[in-house]
C-alpha cells in the first residue's frame, strides 16, 4: 500500500509533465516533418538539387519545438549562413600549408563577426558551421548550392510560421493561465474541503496542491514570452500586438503574487489547522468557495462570483494568531484577483445605487 502511494505520489507529477510538453511539442514537431519534406521537394524540382539536404535540415531549424519565434530563427539562419559563407570563402584565399589553423581561425572569425549582430545564438552558430563547410567540403558544395537550399528551406519555414502555423498570441497566454488558474481552484477547493471536515491531512494535500501549480506558473512566463514574440515577428501577431501587451502585462505582474499568496495562504492554513487554535473565523468559508469559484471563473472567462473583502475588525477579532495569519494571506490572494475583473460588495452595491439614481 505504501509503494503504491509513494508510486502515484512522484509519477503523477511526471506524467502531467511529459503530456504537458507533448502537448506543446507535437504541433511543431509534425510541422518540422511536412517542412522539410516540402522544401526537399522545391529545391529538388525548382533548383535541380539532387540530394537537397540542406534546405531540409534548414526546415526543421526554423520549426523546431522550443523556440521563441520561427520568423525570428529563419531570419537569423539566413544571415548566419551568408556570414559563413562569405568567411570560409575569404579564407580560402589563406596559404594551405596549415589546413587546421586556417579552419580554426575562420571559425573564429565567423562566429566572432556573427555575435556583432545579436540576432541569437542560431547566428553565430550557423556561420562557423558554414565557415567550417565551406573549407571541408569546398564551396562547391557548401557555397552558393547551400546557400539556395538554406532559402528554400528558411523560406518554407516562413510561410509555415508566418502563414499557415502561426499561433494565436493571446491564446498562448489564455491556455497558460487557464492552466494556473485551474490549479489553484483545486487547491482553493481542496481547502474548503478541509475547513469542512476539518482536516488537517487535507490541508496538506492543497499545500501540495499549490505547490504543483508552480510549473504552471513557469509555463505562463514562458508563454507570456512566446506570445510578445509572435507578436512581434508574425503577421498575425501584430494585428493583435496592443492587446497582447496589455494582456501579458496584467499577468506579468499580478500572476506572481497570486501564486504566491496562495501558497502561503495554504501553508498558513493547514498549520492554522493542524494546531485546533480555536475554531474557523466565520466568513473563511464563504470565502473560499469564492476565491475557488473565482479562480476557476477566470479560468473559463465565465461571470465571476463577488468577492467579500476583509474587514480589519474581522482581523483583530480572529481567535488565534495562526487565523490572522490566514485570513491576511486569502486577504491578499482577494486583491490580486480583483486585478483580473473581480467585483467586491462594495462595487456592486454602488453600481445598484448609481442605476437607481439614473432611473
Amino acid at each position: 500500500m505504501l509503494a503504491k502511494v509513494f508510486i502515484n505520489r512522484f509519477t503523477a507529477p511526471l506524467i502531467e509533465r511529459l503530456a504537458f510538453r507533448w502537448s506543446s511539442a507535437w504541433r511543431d514537431a509534425l510541422a518540422s516533418a511536412i517542412a522539410a519534406a516540402l522544401a526537399w521537394i522545391l529545391a529538388t524540382h525548382l533548383l535541380g538539387h539532387v540530394h537537397p539536404v540542406f534546405a531540409a535540415i534548414s526546415a526543421v531549424v526554423c520549426l523546431a519545438p522550443g523556440l521563441p519565434s520561427h520568423g525570428k530563427q529563419a531570419v537569423g539562419l539566413m544571415v548566419g549562413v551568408a556570414t559563413g559563407i562569405l568567411v570560409g570563402e575569404a579564407a580560402l584565399w589563406l596559404p594551405d600549408s596549415y589546413p587546421l589553423l586556417r579552419i580554426g581561425f575562420a571559425t573564429f572569425s565567423a562566429i566572432a563577426i556573427a555575435a556583432l549582430y545579436g540576432l541569437g545564438p542560431v547566428v553565430p552558430i550557423q556561420a562557423g558551421v558554414s565557415a567550417v563547410l565551406m573549407l571541408a567540403v569546398g564551396p562547391e558544395s557548401a557555397g552558393v548550392v547551400r546557400m539556395l537550399d538554406v532559402l528554400v528551406g528558411a523560406g518554407v519555414g516562413l510561410v509555415f510560421s508566418q502563414v499557415l502555423l502561426t499561433p494565436n498570441p493571446i491564446g498562448i497566454i489564455d491556455s497558460s493561465a487557464k492552466d494556473l488558474l485551474e490549479k489553484l481552484a483545486a487547491g482553493f477547493g481542496k481547502s474548503l474541503q478541509a475547513l469542512e471536515d476539518k482536516d488537517a491531512g487535507k490541508a496538506q494535500n492543497a499545500v501540495q496542491i499549490f505547490s504543483r501549480a508552480h510549473d504552471s506558473l513557469i509555463a505562463l512566463e514562458n508563454g507570456i514570452s512566446m506570445a510578445r514574440n509572435t507578436a512581434r515577428w508574425t503577421l498575425r501577431g501584430r494585428f493583435v500586438s496592443r492587446e497582447v501587451k496589455d494582456i501579458a502585462s496584467r499577468y506579468e505582474r499580478h500572476a506572481v503574487r497570486l501564486y504566491a499568496s496562495a501558497l502561503l495562504f495554504a501553508e498558513a492554513f493547514a498549520d492554522a489547522l493542524r494546531k485546533e487554535e480555536g475554531p474557523a473565523p466565520a466568513s473563511l468559508h464563504e470565502r473560499l468557495a469564492n476565491v475557488a469559484s473565482g479562480c476557476a471563473a477566470i479560468a473559463n472567462d465565465s461571470d465571476s462570483p463577488i468577492l467579500i473583502p476583509i474587514s480589519a475588525s474581522e482581523l483583530a477579532d480572529a481567535v488565534s494568531g495562526p487565523w490572522q495569519l490566514c485570513l491576511q494571506h486569502l486577504s491578499t490572494v482577494e486583491n490580486a484577483l480583483l486585478t483580473f475583473g473581480f467585483t467586491t460588495q462594495s462595487d456592486t452595491k454602488s453600481i445598484v445605487e448609481k442605476t437607481r439614481t439614473q432611473a
